[in-house]
């Protein structure tokens, strides 16, 4: 093959060159960085190792650009957008388990790329979208190592805040269906307080806000009320990003039976019944620790929730969760209508 060629590499991280030039860190990544709970945490697994620091590379972004246009990897067979706190690492950890599927959990390069104009410098708008569907891509190659055989899916999990960017996920991959996934206010906010996202300290190394909160404003609501404002703006982005011709409607009560019954169907994944009991297999276990057995908590949470709490998850997040059980509900009768509709056709015909 003429040109450009990066068979073995994998790219973890997009970033500006002393110049300003957009440049890639490369590495030989194993297959388990792809079947960690987050993408992140996989890269730096894999980086303790002598041999994954020694084999680096770092590039030109326009030579990815051109490997991918010479040789794409697979589009995505989903993407998850979710609130946090939900059951979405569940959903990517089952996919992950299954033999020659690919998930993304979070890959810092990807929001990097989604949020191109946070780059210092800034990354040009039109490679951005380009640039997701070449990282994404690389990620899910038939020539790259380790897995065993071409890889059949690929799975997205953006990070929650992401969700206000569905309209440049969208560019990227036109096709691709969606799974919106939410789950009860006070739950959610519970969650969160108890161990905060860093998206959800004001001032803090992401950068990101979803309703856009100045910091000086943060530091004087204090830290329930702006978690429950900047949540509140992660499900109402949800209701104004649904589209139902594309998008599954998830309410984390329905987890894990969703998984197979809904969620598979809905991006084209049908297991066999050996990759079935392989999903099933990640039930029992936290999600975002294997090591441990899962437990319910949502009583538990519930029942953590103060007065306060569930005043502001009332007034800032409800309106929006409510809305979204409407949709779910209204997404459901219709398919349910549909169904009835392909059924009588048959019998008429």
């Amino acid at each position: 093959m003429g040109g450009v060629n990066f068979e073995g590499w994998s790219p973890i991280r997009v970033y500006a060159g002393a110049g300003g030039e957009p440049l890639v860190d490369w590495m030989r990544a194993p297959p388990g960085v792809t079947r960690t709970p987050f993408f992140a945490d996989g890269v730096q697994d894999a980086l303790f190792h002598p041999f994954h620091q020694a084999f680096r590379r770092q590039t030109p972004l326009s030579d990815l650009l051109e490997w991918a246009e010479a040789s794409p990897g697979l589009a995505p067979s989903g993407i998850v957008f979710h609130v946090s706190r939900c059951g979405s690492t569940l959903v990517t950890q089952a996919f992950a388990a299954i033999d020659g599927h690919v998930t993304l959990s979070e890959a810092p390069l990807l929001d990097d790329l989604l949020r191109a104009e946070t780059m210092r410098p800034t990354l040009d708008p039109a490679l951005a979208i380009p640039a997701a569907r070449a990282v994404a891509g690389a990620w899910a190659h038939p020539l790259r190592p380790g897995l065993g055989e071409p890889p059949r899916h690929l799975v997205i999990k953006c990070d929650c805040w992401a969700t206000g960017y569905a309209e440049r996920i969208a560019q990227a991959w036109p096709e691709t269906p969606w799974l919106f996934l939410y789950r009860d206010p006070v739950e959610v906010l519970v969650s969160q307080l108890q161990q905060r996202a860093a998206y959800l300290i004001p001032g803090g190394p992401l950068g990101v806000n979803p309703v856009g909160i100045a910091f000086d404003d943060a530091l004087a609501m204090g830290s329930e009320a702006y978690c429950a404002r900047s949540l509140g703006g992660i499900y109402e982005a949800m209701v104004r990003q649904f589209r139902p011709e594309r998008t599954l409607l998830l309410n984390y009560r329905q987890l894990p039976s969703a998984i197979l019954a809904q969620i598979a169907p809905h991006f084209g994944i049908a297991p066999s019944p050996q990759a079935a009991l392989q999903i099933e297999s990640t039930f029992a276990v936290h999600a975002k620790h294997p090591n441990h057995p899962f437990a319910p908590d949502a009583q538990r949470k519930r029942q953590q929730a103060s007065p306060r709490l569930r005043e502001l998850a009332a007034q800032w997040i409800a309106p929006h969760y409510d809305a979204l059980e409407a949709l779910r509900v209204a997404a459901g009768n219709a398919s349910v209508h549909a169904a009835g509709s392909r059924s009588e056709a048959l019998e008429a015909g």
